[in-house]
């Protein structure tokens, strides 16, 4: 994989595999730190709508192995209405838990964006690099609210 091909953000939270797992697995709890809502739990094999700055983006749930990792696919950036995206490919999100000193090393690695169309793949690939900082911090600062 090529550099534009991959992104992968590492944030330690002082919080325990199984706490963060729940906080990136509860539909309440996610979209609290997310700010989006969800129509469904999380469930592997499942499809969730989600909702953020009222754009609706479908999430494909992969794999869920608790409190280690959860995979999911989705079609990347923000939303142009103007796109079929049924003709684009998704990208792939891993977010893997590890336990780390007196807490968790969360490592997410979204991975597929030289599929992606060309003209759109670098603001894609640019928004999701700008997204997935603002929301490890994110979840940081809930976690740390929340207990």
């Amino acid at each position: 994989m090529t550099d534009t091909d991959k992104i992968e953000q590492r944030v330690y939270l002082a919080a325990t595999p199984e706490r963060v797992w729940h906080a990136l697995t509860d539909a309440t709890e996610f979209g609290a730190w997310f700010a989006s809502e969800l129509d469904a739990p999380f469930a592997e094999g499942r499809t969730v709508s989600m909702t953020c700055l009222g754009e609706r983006f479908a999430v494909d749930i992969v794999e869920m192995t608790p409190p280690r990792r959860l995979v999911w696919r989705w079609h990347p950036g923000w939303v142009d209405h103007s796109l079929d995206y049924t003709k684009e490919p998704k990208t792939t999100t891993a977010f893997d838990l590890v336990p780390h000193a007196e807490g968790t090393m969360l490592t997410v690695t979204e991975t597929g964006f030289d599929a992606i169309n060309a003209a759109r793949r670098p603001s894609v690939f640019r928004d999701n690099v700008n997204g997935w900082l603002e929301q490890a911090a994110s979840l940081r600062t809930y976690l740390e609210s929340a207990g």
